[in-house]
C-alpha cells in the first residue's frame, strides 16, 4: 500500500468514525453537537452531497486539469518558447485578461461591489477561478495547434493523481462535519 493509499484510508476511517465521535462527546457533556441524534441524522442526509461541490473539491480539480493542460501543452519550456505560434496564442490570452480587467473596474461595473470598490466585488470573489479556467483555456488553444487531443491535456492530472478527487471529497466531508459537531 502506497504513503496516498495509506493516507486516503485513514481519512476515510475518521470519517466513518466522526458521527459515532460526535455521539460520544455529547454524551459526555462536551459543547458539541451530535450527528447521530434526530436533528444531526436531517443535517447528514440533507448536506452529504454539499462536500462534491466544495471550494476543497474545485479547487483539486481545478490543479489536477491544470497539471494536465501544463505538461501535455507547455512542456517542454525552451521549445514552447521558440515557437511564434505560442507568442499569437499569449498575445490574445493577455488582450482578452486585460479587458476583462478593465471591465471590472470601470466605474458602474456590474462587477464592482455595491459601495464601487473592489473589496468584496464580485470580480474579486471570482477571480481566482477565472484566472484557472482562462490559463487551462490558453494551454488547450496551444496545445490543439500542435495536435495533441484536448481530453488527454484535460484527464492527465486526474490519471497520474486518481486519489486526489475522492480524497478532497472525504476531506470536505470531514470538515463539515466538524463544523457542525462544533457550531
Amino acid at each position: 500500500m502506497s504513503s496516498n493509499e495509506r493516507n486516503f484510508t485513514i481519512l476515510l476511517v475518521l470519517a466513518a468514525l466522526l458521527p459515532f465521535l460526535s455521539w460520544v462527546l455529547s454524551a459526555l457533556g462536551a459543547p458539541c453537537r451530535s450527528i447521530l441524534d434526530e436533528e444531526g441524522m436531517r443535517w447528514l442526509f440533507r448536506h452529504a452531497s454539499d462536500c462534491l461541490h466544495s471550494r476543497l473539491v474545485m479547487f483539486a480539480i481545478c490543479c489536477l486539469m491544470m497539471q494536465g493542460a501544463i505538461k501535455e501543452s507547455l512542456l517542454p519550456l525552451g521549445k514552447t518558447f521558440r515557437q511564434p505560434r505560442f507568442y499569437r496564442c499569449l498575445a490574445v490570452y493577455a488582450i482578452v485578461l486585460v479587458a476583462i480587467v478593465l471591465a471590472a473596474v470601470w466605474p458602474g461595473s456590474p462587477l464592482l461591489s455595491i459601495t464601487g470598490g473592489l473589496a468584496g466585488s464580485p470580480f474579486l470573489d471570482g477571480s481566482l477561478f477565472l484566472g484557472w479556467f482562462s490559463f487551462i483555456v490558453f494551454c488547450l488553444c496551444y496545445g490543439h495547434t500542435s495536435l495533441k487531443p484536448w481530453t488527454r491535456m484535460l484527464t492527465y492530472g486526474i490519471r497520474s493523481h486518481p486519489l486526489a478527487i475522492p480524497f478532497a471529497i472525504v476531506l470536505s466531508f470531514c470538515w463539515q462535519c466538524l463544523e457542525y459537531m462544533c457550531l
